[in-house]
């Protein structure tokens, strides 16, 4: 069955844009694991956030969900489809995993650490002084340059299906520059009117794609990959 996005983040499924949004700060303030909550809980609000947050998905998740018919992110299910179509033996498998880390995983995973690594000090220089003009402007520079960098991501990632044994680690793949993407978003936001919280949503959004890196890293060293 369909996970419901709405009861996860506590609400009704005719819930605004407005109300989705003040209920996802509202409980990733609660329930971030440096606060103390459950990191399970916190990725099922953030899965949630992720989905009803996207114009696309929320309209895609709504006419699925709420039609009873069970259904997974387009996404997975363009991988099952096609993948279960296929039968591979075991060296097409291995040489199609190491095609996929070589071409796919790894180009990214540089991309992501050039947009990650110099946020700290960009928001640390921006900080001395938010309203001086060329400050927000290095700033705006930054945010500019890494969202051509996260469609540059997205491009790669789109090239060749994840092979059905690392598939976890695809999916990971593919929440962790979703997160990247929705982190440069609001960062956006803050630059267009000061307001803190989504300074302060970018940077959340930015540590779980932190974390979820170092899990894929923990994953594909575990695997030997």
């Amino acid at each position: 069955m369909e996970k419901n996005f709405y009861k996860e983040l506590g609400l009704e499924k005719n819930a605004t844009k407005s109300e989705i949004k003040s209920s996802y700060r509202s409980l990733v303030k609660k329930h971030h694991p440096d606060a103390g909550g459950e990191k399970e809980r916190f990725l099922a609000i953030q899965n949630a956030w992720e989905t009803l947050n996207d114009p696309i998905k929320k309209e895609q998740y709504d006419r699925n969900f709420f039609s009873s018919n069970s259904s997974f992110d387009s996404l997975k299910e363009n991988w099952e489809e096609k993948l279960n179509s296929k039968k591979y033996n075991s060296s097409n498998k291995d040489k199609e995993v190491e095609t996929w880390i070589k071409e796919i995983y790894t180009p990214i995973n540089r991309l992501i650490n050039q947009i990650i690594k110099p946020l700290n000090n960009e928001i640390k220089e921006l900080s001395a002084d938010p309203y001086d003009d060329q400050l927000m402007e290095n700033f705006c520079s930054y945010i500019s340059l890494s969202q051509k960098k996260i469609e540059k991501v997205e491009k790669i990632y789109n090239k060749k299906l994840v092979p059905k044994s690392i598939s976890n680690l695809g999916l990971d793949l593919y929440h962790c520059f979703s997160q990247v993407k929705d982190a440069l978003s609001e960062l956006d936001r803050y630059t267009q009117g000061y307001v803190d919280d989504y300074l302060f949503d970018g940077k959340e959004m930015i540590k779980e794609a932190k974390r979820i890196q170092s899990k894929m890293a923990i994953e594909k060293k575990n695997k030997d990959f």
